[in-house]
């Protein structure tokens, strides 16, 4: 709706929390005059927020003169208050745009917002156009963000000039290993594989520590083939059987083989695109889209996953090429009982003992123990 059709609501200043990343000097609406400014609602303990992450990065590489991204940091849990946990995701998921603290809910309640993520839009002269919450929506916020772009440079009210800023990232050298996510020891032939994560690699070393190869060339992608060749995004879980190497590439929303022996990639599972499917249902490995694969469980011929996306632990059958939800309603919940009602919130690790599943239920801050 047109400005003249709705009722004008001026956007509220963004004040009451704990201070700003990614920029040298605190930012204002009254100073943003003239930009179109998105605000990002999110709590970097929330799987749907990481999730939207990729779409912001697309509306600002589109709209780089034109369009202010600003995440306003809500804390979910305690520990996500803290401005340096905030710098470390930051810095994880590369994230470009500034950052408000808003650590006591100052911001989240004077814009009356109730759920993570939800993203605000407020025109370049300071009035809200509306919002949207959950993931998605991509293209409808690009479509509003082009027509108000077009409306105001058509007035001359557009201001087109790039807003400096410092970045965090700028404050860190490069280290040998980025944010690894996950680690796997085989003790009987002196191996350690590092998911060496924001560097999209596998890193081999031997116990201690000597490296013995990488795997993947450490550019965002997920070609397979020889180990110089092939590219992750953000591998996380690791799996080992004798001289197969199993793979959660979570951003790709991949489950990848690494042959130890051949020194070879192959993908085994997933499309390489999220699944947008509730209830998400299994199929051939190969065409079914998988959400955020996080931890990896091997047990017999079955490869048990933490699919921290939808909620849910689901199992891949290697000899069948078959991927099956296992465990949970894919309902967000902390729900005990039988496997398809149960609940789980963004199930992030897995191991096995005998007969039972262990899953670390992060957004639960539980444990949980699976039959």
């Amino acid at each position: 709706m047109s400005s003249q059709e709705r009722s004008r609501v001026r956007a509220p200043e963004i004040q009451g929390g704990s201070g700003w990343l990614n920029t040298d000097k605190p930012l204002s609406m009254a100073a943003l005059k003239g930009k179109i400014v998105l605000l990002d609602f999110w709590t970097y303990g929330c799987i749907n927020c990481i999730h939207i992450i990729p779409d912001l990065k697309k509306l600002e590489a589109k709209y780089p003169n034109q369009l202010v991204v600003i995440g306003v940091h809500s804390a979910k849990f305690k520990n996500e208050k803290e401005t340096e946990n905030i710098r470390r995701i930051i810095l994880r998921y590369e994230i470009e745009h500034p950052v408000y603290n808003d650590s006591e809910f100052a911001v989240w309640q004077s814009y009356g917002v109730r759920a993570w993520p939800t993203r605000v839009l407020i025109d370049p002269a300071g009035y809200i156009i509306g919002g949207v919450s959950g993931e998605g929506y991509y293209d409808e916020l690009d479509q509003v963000i082009g027509k108000t772009a077009e409306d105001f440079r058509k007035r001359g009210e557009l201001n087109e000039e790039p807003l400096k800023l410092v970045l965090e990232r700028a404050k860190v050298g490069d280290l040998p290993l980025a944010f690894p996510g996950k680690i796997l020891a085989d003790a009987a032939n002196d191996r350690l594989f590092i998911a060496d994560s924001n560097h999209n690699r596998i890193v081999i070393t031997k116990l201690d520590g000597t490296l013995v190869d990488t795997v993947g060339t450490a550019d965002i992608g997920a070609a397979d083939g020889t180990f110089d060749k092939a590219s992750f995004y953000r591998p996380q879980g690791l799996a080992l059987a004798g001289d197969k190497l199993y793979v959660a590439d979570t951003e790709n929303h991949l489950i990848r083989r690494i042959d130890l022996k051949s020194r070879t990639v192959e993908t085994i599972a997933g499309t390489g695109k999220q699944t947008r499917e509730y209830p998400p249902k299994g199929g051939p490995a190969r065409t079914t889209a998988l959400s955020s694969p996080w931890d990896l469980q091997l047990v017999g011929g079955a490869l048990y996953i933490a699919m921290a996306g939808p909620h849910q632990i689901w199992k891949l059958e290697l000899d069948l090429n078959a991927v099956s939800i296992f465990a949970g309603s894919g309902r967000e919940a902390r729900l005990d009982g039988s496997l398809a009602e149960s609940g789980f919130a963004q199930p992030s690790g897995i191991a096995s003992i005998d007969n039972t599943l262990y899953v670390a239920d992060s957004e639960s801050n539980i444990i949980r123990a699976i039959d």
